[in-house]
């Protein structure tokens, strides 16, 4: 009879054990791949075809020749006024509209407008990396961020994507470095 005890005591910690680790790795799930600082993360639903929704996760790794360092702002653009640009911070959207073969552009965003103050020394970049959003076979891609160095742009579309490095005071952040995407 004792061996019976001896053997069920030993099942019943056994079982606590399991229970024990399995609440463990339920509570601290293992490390999902880490995002580098600087990488733009995109989602998107698409539906296959079959009706299904289907999710595409797109990573796009900061080109080589941008500063490592966090942004001073990131956002959409909305408007130019001597070299000064201006920013749309926060959740964003871009919706263009059509009418009479003229591009109708709302920009909405909820977090403050931000400065942006360019020199003669700031450095401009055009981010021209190709990205396909489409559903394909694979539910995440990462992407290499691709940026040519160009003159500052006069004209730029409003919903435009704006990033600027530099040292931020307030809403005003006075540009060491520019990159600018416009859509297409």
């Amino acid at each position: 009879m004792n061996r019976k005890i001896i053997a069920l005591l030993i099942g019943v910690v056994v079982i606590l054990g399991a229970g024990a680790f399995t609440a463990v790795r339920l509570l601290n799930p293992p490390e999902t791949s880490e995002i580098p600082a600087g990488a733009q993360v995109f989602e998107d639903v698409f539906d296959d075809g079959s009706g299904n929704e289907v999710t595409v996760k797109t990573v796009i790794l900061p080109a080589p020749e941008l500063p490592q360092e966090e942004s001073g702002v990131a956002g959409v653009f909305l408007r130019q006024e001597d070299n000064n640009f201006f920013v749309g911070t926060g959740s964003t959207s871009v919706n263009v509209l059509v009418e009479n073969g003229e591009p109708q552009v709302a920009v909405d965003h909820s977090g403050p407008e931000v400065e942006v103050v360019v020199s003669r020394d700031t450095i401009f970049y055009e981010d021209i990396t190709e990205v396909s959003f489409e559903s394909s076979e694979s539910k995440e891609q990462t992407l290499q961020q691709v940026v040519r160095q160009v003159d500052p742009p006069t004209d730029l579309l409003k919903g435009a994507s704006f990033t600027a490095w530099g040292e931020r005071r307030g809403d005003r952040v006075v540009a060491t470095v520019v990159v600018f995407a416009e859509t297409q």
